[in-house]
């Protein structure tokens, strides 16, 4: 993330976490472009995203369509810079990690406990419901893809589109905390 970015998000902040996913549609081809499983084989990208438990995005990555998500968990877990905002010593790592059933597989389990992370992932296949925060996340995706340069992807150069995507996470990090001072 830029500096700006690790600027902003001194704050003090919960330490849930909430990975998550949303796609995005490619009008042009390029790296990081893949199938969509779900729109006729069309390229398209995701966006992968882990904010705080205030909806503040911690870390934004992008992916082809057709990559699972939890394969990039472990991309998205290495960006997230120290909190700082308390008095001592900056929190390093996520304690807390809820997520939906994208991400229930033994390697993320194994990738958690590694990292030492409380992981919330409720089973493939079952009823089960952790989506007590989810509306976090999704409120936070929907600000990002408010960009209309994000929504739809127009890059073919996967550093440009990256960039983009971390300048709207510091724009969304940036307007929240500014209305909290007033």
């Amino acid at each position: 993330m830029s500096r700006g970015h690790r600027v902003l998000t001194r704050q003090p902040l919960p330490v849930a976490s909430l990975p998550y996913r949303q796609a995005c549609y490619i009008s042009l081809g390029g790296a990081d472009t893949g199938p969509s499983p779900v729109d006729r084989r069309k390229t398209g990208a995701k966006h992968h995203i882990l904010t705080c438990g205030n909806g503040l995005p911690l870390a934004v990555v992008q992916s082809a369509a057709n990559v699972n998500d939890h394969l990039m968990l472990p991309e998205l877990l290495d960006r997230v810079r120290p909190l700082r905002g308390r008095p001592g010593r900056p929190r390093e790592k996520i304690t807390t990690l809820i997520a939906d059933k994208g991400y229930d597989y033994p390697r993320v389990y194994a990738e958690l406990e590694q990292r030492r992370i409380t992981g919330y992932i409720p089973r493939r296949g079952t009823r089960d419901k952790v989506t007590a925060g989810r509306w976090i996340v999704e409120r936070t995706l929907t600000l990002l893809h408010q960009y209309r340069r994000l929504a739809v992807r127009w890059e073919r150069r996967t550093d440009i589109h990256q960039g983009f995507l971390d300048l709207a996470a510091a724009l969304i990090c940036w307007r929240r905390l500014s209305n909290r001072t007033r």
